[in-house]
C-alpha cells in the first residue's frame, strides 16, 4: 500500500452549521510531506483533525494506513499519529517538561528510564534540555511550542500532522523548528508521511506537494 492517508469526498460541518470542509479528496503517499496553505478560517485545522482521526466527517470516507476509519478503530490508529496543535496549551498537561516529552513513549509501554533518555535526546536537538524540570505552563509561548513539538517527534510517528508549527514565534525559535523538521524528515525511511498547515514560506521548501484551502475547499497548487 503506497498511501499513508486518503480522504474521499470528505465534508465536515460544526454544530453551529459552519461547513469547514467541503467535498475534499486528498492522498498522502509514503515518504511525502504535503503543505496546505490558505487564509485563516479556511478549514486547514479541521482538515488536519480529520486526518488525525480526532473528528469524523459527516460525509465521505477516511483511510489511514490502509484502513477505513470509524469510531471503533480510530483510537488504535491514533497511536501511529503525531498531531501538533496550533496552540501548545491544548497539548501540555504534565508537571515537568521531561515528563511531558516522555509521556507518549511511556503510554506506548516504553520503560521510563529509556523514555526519559530519549526525551533528553530530543530536547538537546531543540536546545531545550535546560528546561527539563521546569513547569511547562510557566514557559514562554515559544518554549511551550518547542516542548509540544518534542513530545510529538520523540514518538517517531508514522503520520506527522503539524498545524502552523512556526506561527507567532521569534526568529530563533522559528529557525530551531525548521532545522529540526528538516533533520527529522531527512532521517526517515519511506514508511511515513506528513502534512503541514502553514503560512510560512520557508516551511514550504521542505514539502514536495502543495495545496491551497479556501472556504473549506482544497485545490492542488
Amino acid at each position: 500500500m503506497n498511501l499513508i492517508a486518503k480522504l474521499l469526498n470528505v465534508s465536515y460541518a460544526y454544530p453551529d452549521g459552519t461547513k469547514a470542509v467541503k467535498n475534499v479528496s486528498l492522498e498522502l503517499r509514503r515518504g511525502n510531506v504535503i503543505c496546505i496553505t490558505g487564509p485563516n478560517g479556511s478549514g486547514k485545522s479541521t482538515l488536519l483533525m480529520i486526518l488525525a482521526a480526532l473528528i469524523f466527517p459527516q460525509e465521505g470516507e477516511v483511510y489511514l494506513f490502509g484502513k477505513k476509519i470509524d469510531k471503533k478503530n480510530a483510537s488504535e490508529v491514533r497511536k501511529k499519529i503525531g498531531f501538533l496543535f496550533q496552540n501548545p496549551d491544548d497539548m501540555l498537561f504534565n508537571p515537568s517538561v521531561i515528563e511531558e516529552i516522555s509521556f507518549g513513549l511511556i503510554a506506548k509501554g516504553v520503560n521510563r528510564e529509556i523514555s526519559n533518555n530519549l526525551a533528553l535526546e530530543e530536547m538537546k536537538k531543540l536546545k531545550i534540555e535546560n528546561l527539563a524540570y521546569k513547569v511547562p505552563h510557566r514557559l514562554s509561548f515559544g518554549q511551550r511550542r518547542l516542548v509540544s513539538l518534542a513530545s510529538i517527534l520523540v514518538t517517531d510517528p508514522s503520520l506527522l500532522l503539524l498545524d502552523e508549527p512556526t506561527s507567532n514565534l521569534d526568529e530563533k525559535n522559528r529557525e530551531l523548528i525548521i532545522e529540526r523538521l528538516m533533520e527529522f524528515f531527512g532521517n526517515r525511511k519511506d514508511d511515513w508521511g506528513a502534512a503541514i498547515a502553514t503560512h510560512d514560506n520557508e516551511l514550504i521548501y521542505i514539502c514536495n506537494e502543495f495545496f491551497y484551502m479556501s472556504e473549506g475547499e482544497l485545490s492542488r497548487i
